[in-house]
């Protein structure tokens, strides 16, 4: 996953709203497992290209979904919080 970016909601069922929602909007987004290092009690994450941020960021906000973070991988395989 290096390299791309991974959108984390709070619920599966808010993942795939979320999916459905960007997907719609022209936007490139596969449904991945969620890094177990991440909190949060859903078992998937939405990975995206980092160009694509801001208008991952505008549908998200538009259409309301509660979202736990935008994540992404450093060199050392740690995640950091993408704000």
């Amino acid at each position: 996953m290096k390299g791309q970016l991974i959108a984390v909601f709070t619920t599966t069922h808010e993942t795939l709203r979320a999916e459905k929602a960007l997907k719609e909007s022209g936007l490139k987004i596969r449904a991945t497992v969620k890094p177990r290092k991440l909190g949060g009690s859903c078992q998937m994450a939405l990975t995206f290209s980092p160009g694509d941020l801001d208008r991952v960021r505008n549908v998200v906000r538009d259409k309301e979904l509660p979202l736990v973070g935008y994540f992404t991988q450093s060199e050392e395989g740690e995640w950091i919080e993408k704000n």
